[in-house]
């Protein structure tokens, strides 16, 4: 935290610094970022936004730790991860950095509360049945195909805190849903941001107006 004047700055949760990611097909070198740079502030909702092949899954996958860029630096909570140590890179993963992707969040064979339990290297059921109660989730002894899609949404987002991450990267936490469950999806992300940085990819710009910091992506490359 920095203190200027009467301001008081947090220092990002993440910085990508002239992040550059390209992969080789046969004879084609095909450039997916191209000198990305963004600071992502902390306890915010942050959005990428960008159409289908912009490069947000690869830049979700970078942040996340997922995967590592060809040129440029990933700094994670003010440490250079951009190539951490394996063990390092894994604790981060698990304990610092909540996920929730898109769709088929939740395992089929597993109820809701055994869901959300998973990712718990020690599981506690008193802190699984009260975050999934904060989430409002009532079925949690249900399988998912059994709850509506709302709900199974709600149970993967308190999966992706129950480990009470640093950041949490949402990969189109709406695409499934309805627009009435969407609304309720989305203020209740709203409501997590004073606990938890939030980044959301998407290629849905209605979902901008619940950001606080809106990042465009096209071709690559920052709009």
């Amino acid at each position: 935290m920095v203190l200027r004047g009467f301001l008081i700055l947090s220092k990002p949760i993440l910085q990508l610094k002239e992040v550059n990611k390209t992969y080789i097909n046969e004879n084609e070198t095909i450039i997916a970022l191209n000198n990305i740079s963004i600071d992502f502030p902390s306890k915010k909702i942050s959005m990428v936004v960008g159409p289908s092949g912009s490069g947000k899954s690869t830049l979700l996958r970078i942040a996340g730790l997922l995967e590592k860029c060809s040129s440029g630096s990933v700094i994670f909570d003010g440490k250079d991860q951009t190539n951490p140590d394996p063990q390092d890179r894994l604790y981060l993963i698990r304990n610092k950095i909540g996920f929730l992707p898109p769709y088929k969040n939740l395992f089929d064979y597993l109820t809701l509360l055994e869901n959300v339990m998973l990712p718990m290297t020690i599981k506690d059921l008193e802190l699984t049945m009260e975050t999934l109660k904060k989430m409002g989730v009532k079925n949690i002894n249900s399988y998912p195909e059994y709850v509506s899609l709302e709900d199974q949404q709600k149970a993967a987002l308190a999966r992706s805190i129950i480990n009470k991450p640093q950041m949490i990267l949402m990969d189109e936490p709406t695409s499934i849903l309805s627009k009435s469950s969407s609304i309720k999806i989305m203020e209740l992300i709203q409501s997590l941001k004073e606990s938890y940085s939030i980044i959301i990819f998407t290629d849905n710009v209605q979902l901008t107006k619940y950001s606080d910091e809106v990042f465009k992506l096209n071709n690559g490359e920052l709009v």
